[in-house]
């Protein structure tokens, strides 16, 4: 049997990684520009919230950032992918069936998986017994 590890031993990482990229590109998208993001908040949540939809924008971005940076880290890597993944199937839902809601559909089935891996041995979280 070789030494070398398993190339599968790197899905999970590959996949974390890929999310932690979208999450850090939207997330800092939405912080820097958020007037180009508006047209996709919802007008329910500018009546519920009252807080105006750059607002709405700015603190989605920095969900995102900090998701997306904790995921990075592999910090609490099954809460923020378990949270991360519930945002997007929300937003999939609010998006609708359509070509963007589809793809945030299985976006947000990926972040899924990564909850349901585990943090992986290249994380934060497997240096310590919080899972």
């Amino acid at each position: 049997m070789s030494t070398q590890p398993r190339i599968a031993e790197y899905a999970p990482i590959v996949l974390r990684f890929g999310l932690v990229f979208l999450f850090l590109w939207f997330g800092i998208s939405q912080v820097t520009s958020p007037d180009s993001w508006t047209a996709w908040v919802p007008e329910w949540a500018n009546t519920i919230l009252g807080l105006g939809a750059v607002k709405i924008v700015l603190i989605n971005g920095w969900f995102e950032i900090i998701g997306g940076t904790l995921l990075a880290l592999g910090l609490w890597t099954r809460w923020i992918a378990l949270l991360l993944s519930l945002h997007l199937f929300f937003i999939a839902y609010e998006v609708g069936y359509n070509d963007i809601g589809v793809r945030d559909f299985v976006l947000a089935v990926s972040a899924l998986a990564v909850s349901l891996f585990g943090p992986g041995k290249y994380s934060l979280d497997s240096r310590t017994k919080n899972i």
